[in-house]
């Protein structure tokens, strides 16, 4: 007995654990399977918790991914008016593309210190003054239950700022979709519309010739950007000097995109609308006849502001009879005699050669057919050369200006006065006091 376990012992080599027996092997399988329990399973759970969390984030990317690329498309359809009302899809898809911030009402409704200050009124509804947490000053405007604008108007500028980036171009900070409350947030822009400017209600003096071009320069190259820069390009459909607002420094930006519509450039650059809108006295005549908007439509339209910068007059003179700014200044220029139609309030501090020349861009704009019309981007060009000219004239005599620092007066601005449906409206017919009737379609904007 002891020699057959010494024969074991050395047949083995001194390893006790290994198996002399069926049994003892079965005892050792099963360790090593308990082991291999407590040490693989962990392991596969943390390496299924690893990969779900890498599908999880690489959907959510691609998720993002996606409604960036659908920022990217426009969301309007511009082969009939029909469209366009549903081109935007559900309301609640829509705002999700909106990368602004969302506020809520109850947010509103502190920004604005219960909607306390009203800084000014439009079709869409009353604008509120209001500051954010960080104590920046923001311009809320809340769409009114009695407004004819809606959900339509709504989300084409709520798309539209969201899409569009300039510096002549009025910033969206956020948004408000909040069951019946709708609204948008804007940076604030301190000195007002233009249009005060120009009339004179703002209480901060009157607007030298200098600062008058470098706005009209400024607004041309927010219009240029719609034109040119955006994808799909957009027409404006309602510009006027009360959708130019002006910040603490004056710098001038395009505001107001309601009405706006995208076109296909590649289709004859123009849409075809069921409805004419925009603002009597800044209404195309072409667009009037055909219902069909082109960015020259805007370029009519800029040249009545122009016509305004020119003679501090409103587009639609109404002593002794309602009479367009375009016929007033026609028959005076035709004598030949520019004093007779620029703004008294400036006294002559002018280069008479750079207000010539900002009223025959005027003049050009507003020609009865949009062929006749130059495009933006000369407008802009043009009026950076009157800016030249006047530059000249300043530095060889005198330096003149309003630095725009003093912002006392009352405020009232962003849309001081409400677009309007001009389809049924007779003053645009006797306004320009000239035929106004197109045939045919409307020629491609160049």
């Amino acid at each position: 007995m002891v020699l057959e376990l010494v024969r074991q012992r050395t047949r083995h080599g001194n390893n006790q654990n290994l198996c002399t027996s069926g049994n003892s092997c079965k005892v050792a399988a099963k360790r090593k399977s308990k082991v291999a329990i407590y040490i693989v399973v962990p392991v596969v759970l943390v390496i299924v918790v690893i990969v779900s969390v890498a599908l999880v984030a690489f959907c959510l990317l691609r998720r993002r991914n996606q409604q960036r690329g659908l920022m990217n498309k426009t969301t309007i359809k511009p082969e009939n008016e029909e469209e366009m009302s549903t081109g935007y899809g559900d309301d609640s898809d829509s705002l999700r593309l909106l990368e602004n911030r969302r506020f809520t009402y109850e947010e509103l409704d502190m920004i604005t210190n219960g909607f306390q200050r009203v800084l000014g009124r439009g079709g869409f509804g009353n604008v509120y003054d209001g500051f954010l947490q960080d104590g920046i000053q923001v311009a809320v405007k809340l769409r009114s239950h009695s407004s004819n604008q809606g959900n339509k108007e709504f989300l084409a500028e709520a798309q539209i700022l969201t899409r569009i980036h300039h510096k002549n171009l009025v910033s969206m900070i956020g948004y408000c979709k909040d069951g019946e409350y709708m609204a948008l947030v804007y940076e604030y822009m301190a000195q007002g519309t233009l249009r005060e400017h120009i009339s004179g209600s703002n209480h901060n003096g009157n607007l030298p010739w200098g600062e008058r071009l470098r706005i009209a320069h400024e607004s041309a190259q927010g219009l240029e950007y719609l034109h040119k820069g955006c994808n799909p390009p957009l027409i404006h459909r309602d510009v006027k000097a009360t959708n130019i607002l002006l910040n603490a420094r004056l710098e001038a930006k395009i505001a107001d995109f309601g009405l706006s519509k995208a076109f296909d450039q590649h289709n004859d650059a123009y849409i075809s609308t069921n409805t004419l809108v925009g603002t009597p006295g800044y209404v195309d005549p072409e667009y009037q006849a055909t219902m069909q908007p082109t960015t020259k439509s805007d370029v009519y339209s800029f040249g009545v502001v122009l016509l305004e910068l020119i003679t501090g007059k409103q587009a639609i003179l109404s002593d002794p009879e309602p009479t367009s700014i375009i016929y007033w200044a026609r028959r005076r220029l035709a004598r030949g005699n520019i004093e007779s139609v620029v703004d008294a309030r400036m006294h002559g501090d002018y280069d008479v050669n750079s207000v010539w020349k900002v009223t025959e861009i005027a003049l050009k704009c507003t020609a009865q057919a949009s062929t006749q019309r130059p495009a933006m981007a000369d407008v802009v060009a043009q009026l950076q050369e009157c800016i030249d000219l006047e530059a000249g004239r300043a530095h060889g005599l005198h330096t003149s200006g309003n630095s725009g620092e003093n912002s006392s007066w009352n405020y009232n601005a962003y849309t001081s006065a409400q677009s309007a449906d001009v389809s049924n409206d007779t003053t645009i017919e006797t306004e320009l006091r000239m035929p106004t009737v197109v045939t045919g379609p409307g020629p491609a904007a160049r």
